[in-house]
């Protein structure tokens, strides 16, 4: 390891002349980045080194260092796989494809399990007792539905107002999903409470189509026309009220509570990134931040380790 140091700051200092303080804050921050792969990859090596091993870097140091600190850090760790590469050591720059923090970045408010519950189920408690007329019914079952879709799929506004019909594989419990961000298609699972929604909704569709029209677009509005982002934003600020006065709330609350509440739940990353359509693994990332103190709770709870120094003194 000494001696790649010593060949990383002679590549620092030839390459780009870097100054003696420069390189050893990069010597510095790639012993750092090896002692946490020592600590949690016994054995490793550093073609073994991935890009989940810097993201799992990265998120341990976001738990006390500053955004600005772990971007700088991350920059050190692609100089120093470019110099590996440079030495034909590695195949790749695991770090290359790593996004550092961006600055000032706020997430969406975070809705708890029972919160985004009591949203989802807002139409439901609307028509509860009261005398609708079909129409009203027909649009009280597609707001439930669209709710119910974006939590169970973690759908994007656009995504949602964007499904026809034909995308859906109720069979399959599957929704064919057009990428709101590069018009890219994934399939995305459909929990039960969404399955129930959907069939409710499509079995009185036709209530908000137009007569003897055939509309290709799932959720309709009023007029028979395809909803709008608009009138989506409408219905979650709606209801996003009965949670605390004045709360605000997007549509993206509900894809930001469905990756939280999975991930949190002992969903992988991956499988996650999958779901939400990311191309990079880093985008889903940002959920983790969210989850630490879960996790710290899961932890203390359930390793024997945790509780074996009070176990010995009893």
């Amino acid at each position: 390891m000494e001696n790649r140091l010593k060949g990383f700051e002679s590549y620092l200092a030839e390459g780009a002349g870097a100054a003696a303080l420069t390189s050893a804050a990069y010597r510095r921050d790639v012993s750092e980045f090896a002692a946490f792969l020592d600590a949690s990859r016994p054995g490793w090596d550093w073609p073994s080194v991935g890009e989940n091993d810097v993201l799992a870097w990265m998120a341990q140091g976001l738990k006390t260092k500053k955004r600005s600190t772990m971007a700088r850090k991350l920059m050190s760790l692609r100089k120093f796989f470019d110099f590996l590469l440079s030495r034909e050591e590695i195949a790749a720059n695991p770090a290359r494809q790593v996004k550092p923090p961006r600055q000032g970045r706020h997430l969406p408010p975070r809705l708890s399990v029972d919160e985004a519950f009591h949203l989802v189920q807002g139409p439901a408690r609307e028509m509860d007792g009261k005398e609708l007329s079909s129409t009203q019914r027909a649009a009280a079952l597609r707001d439930m539905a669209m709710l119910e879709l974006m939590y169970s799929s973690g759908l994007r506004v656009s995504e949602l107002v964007g499904l026809d019909t034909g995308h859906l594989r109720l069979d399959l419990a599957l929704a064919r999903v057009v990428d709101g961000k590069g018009g890219r298609e994934r399939w995305v699972p459909v929990g039960g409470r969404a399955m129930d929604a959907l069939k409710d909704y499509l079995a009185s569709r036709a209530e908000l189509a137009p007569r003897g029209e055939e509309q290709e677009a799932l959720f309709l509005n009023q007029k028979g026309g395809r909803i709008t982002q608009r009138s989506v934003q409408r219905l979650v600020a709606r209801f996003a009220g009965e949670l605390s006065a004045g709360r605000k709330l997007s549509p993206h609350a509900l894809r930001h509570a469905m990756a939280t509440h999975l991930l949190e739940g002992g969903a992988d990353l991956r499988s996650v990134q999958e779901m939400l359509g990311h191309k990079s693994l880093s985008t889903t990332q940002k959920y983790t931040h969210l989850t630490v103190d879960h996790l710290l709770k899961v932890y203390d709870q359930a390793h024997p380790r945790v509780h074996e120094a009070g176990e010995e003194d009893k």
